[in-house]
């Protein structure tokens, strides 16, 4: 029986079962984070700063050598249920070495809050980071923001925020970039996913990207893991097509090969294509 798009039940789930692809993920997950403590050791960091009265509602700032550079906020996967800031680190290395500000943010996960947290923790370590960016001696109106799988979509979320209603400025976003992101959710309340999730009807309407473009023109890189399902592509693919609806600017990273968990990986290398639009991004709206 047809459950979503086609798919039966089992279709479904494999769609979005990442881990299920790639055997050895807990050996990345490792690399990742042992990567990332060498990285916390050998750089300037401050750890675990407060955003939020939650133990979880904090995030590493990287400052860069200078004061009054621009800042890119990087926000983790995990699928809104797992993993840690301290896991991606090691992202911060090619933007720090071009004397750009990075802060990591950690947000509270699910099953113990639901999407309306999970948004409003993202969107409340953006407002902390602009109205602290003097003490933090970097330019609040540079500011870029970057996520993958589960944090892909929360970028694109942000993306579409009204700042306006919290008191910051229309355009605080600069430039952003999506990875592997999940602009759709609906997929999402219909599969194994959601057992932790538990995403409704009315918050797919209101915290899919694709049912709530931004009003804003903010430059945003898309991409995805080249070997990753049919159905990254597809949301991707539908994605980009409803921001070209409004002449958004878009840059689409073509990924030739490539697992979901690569395509992080690939922020954080400026060799790579991706690691480049980014930096690239940085330079020409700074």
């Amino acid at each position: 029986m047809s459950v979503y798009r086609n798919f039966n039940q089992v279709e479904l789930d494999k769609q979005y079962n990442v881990r299920g692809g790639i055997p050895d993920y807990q050996d990345i997950f490792s690399r990742w984070s042992s990567t990332s403590a060498a990285f916390r050791q050998a750089n300037r960091v401050i750890e675990n700063v407060p955003y939020g009265s939650n133990e979880t509602q904090n995030l590493d700032f990287f400052p860069a050598a200078t004061a009054g550079r621009p800042l890119l906020v990087f926000i983790h996967g995990g699928y809104w249920q797992s993993l840690d800031k301290s896991d991606f680190s090691y992202i911060a290395e090619p933007y720090i070495k071009n004397d750009i500000n990075v802060a990591v943010v950690n947000y509270r996960l699910a099953p113990s809050v639901g999407m309306d947290e999970i948004v409003a923790d993202n969107r409340d370590a953006l407002i902390w980071l602009y109205r602290n960016a003097e003490d933090l001696a970097f330019d609040k109106d540079k500011i870029f923001l970057s996520g993958h799988s589960a944090g892909g979509h929360l970028t694109a979320t942000m993306v579409s925020t009204d700042w306006t209603a919290h008191g910051l400025p229309a355009d605080v976003l600069k430039g952003a970039c999506a990875i592997s992101g999940l602009y759709d959710l609906e997929p999402i309340r219909l599969c194994y996913l959601n057992k932790a999730v538990g995403l409704t009807a009315e918050q797919v309407a209101a915290y899919s990207p694709a049912r709530k473009l931004p009003t804003v023109k903010t430059p945003i890189i898309l991409t995805v893991g080249g070997d990753e399902s049919n159905e990254y592509h597809r949301l991707q693919a539908e994605y980009a097509a409803l921001l070209g609806s409004r002449n958004m600017e878009i840059q689409i990273v073509d990924q030739a090969d490539g697992h979901h968990f690569d395509a992080v990986d690939r922020l954080g290398d400026e060799e790579n294509e991706l690691g480049k639009a980014m930096l690239d991004l940085i330079r020409r709206y700074s």
